[in-house]
């Protein structure tokens, strides 16, 4: 079975309240100084910069990033002891630890974009475990609305799927197509905005084996 997940949506663990240091600022002198008028123009930013446009980048398939649109330093509004081994950023970016990194790098290797992402906290505190930023890099059309339950998800445009509250029955009643997830252990849906990410079974066992942390996720339906 695949697993579905819902990006956290309260603070805490999983989602820790901050925000970039100096990210914006080197966004506005890529924008100012480096980036042509063809590639403002493909981002719909001829007039002005857009951070959504560079946040999207992150989640939408749209190739793999710049170092510049790589984010290195988060800093948060408080401090955490625990943090989860898959964590929501500010602009809805992803961090990850050290051990989900080598995880999906053993099993697919050179699909997914990781760069060291630091995680500072007040009094210039550093947080001791090691994160990198994650751009999931495989995107999936495998949902199959014939054989999902009638009442887990709606349409929101022309071919794009939402799972609906509550979360749990959401993600248990859609189900998904075995052929076409083929070999893949994680990635997100083309027409599908929630859940947000997918794992295979091989990759949320070795995850969950190994002790690894992650927000709330549940078993979707193989057909």
């Amino acid at each position: 079975m695949a697993w579905g997940m819902h990006q956290p949506s309260g603070l805490g663990d999983f989602f820790p309240d901050g925000d970039y240091v100096g990210w914006d600022e080197a966004l506005k002198s890529y924008y100012d100084n480096e980036m042509s008028d063809e590639e403002k123009a493909s981002m719909r930013m001829s007039k002005r910069i857009s951070y959504t446009e560079f946040c999207a980048r992150h989640r939408l398939d749209r190739g793999p990033l710049k170092p510049v649109e790589c984010p290195t330093e988060y800093l948060t509004v408080k401090g955490y002891k625990s943090l989860g081994d898959f964590i929501l950023l500010n602009s809805m970016l992803l961090g990850v630890s050290t051990a989900f990194k080598e995880i999906v790098e053993d099993m697919e290797p050179g699909i997914h974009q990781f760069w060291p992402l630091k995680i500072l906290m007040p009094m210039n505190k550093v947080y001791p475990g090691t994160y990198f930023g994650l751009r999931i890099g495989q995107f999936l059309d495998t949902f199959n609305p014939d054989h999902s339950k009638d009442g887990c998800y709606n349409i929101r445009g022309y071919e794009e799927y939402r799972g609906i509250a509550p979360i749990k029955k959401a993600i248990t009643g859609l189900a998904v197509s075995r052929e076409a997830i083929g070999a893949a252990h994680l990635w997100r849906e083309q027409k599908v905005t929630q859940p947000d990410y997918f794992f295979s079974d091989a990759l949320q066992a070795r995850l969950v084996g190994q002790g690894l942390r992650l927000p709330k996720h549940f078993q979707m339906k193989e057909v």
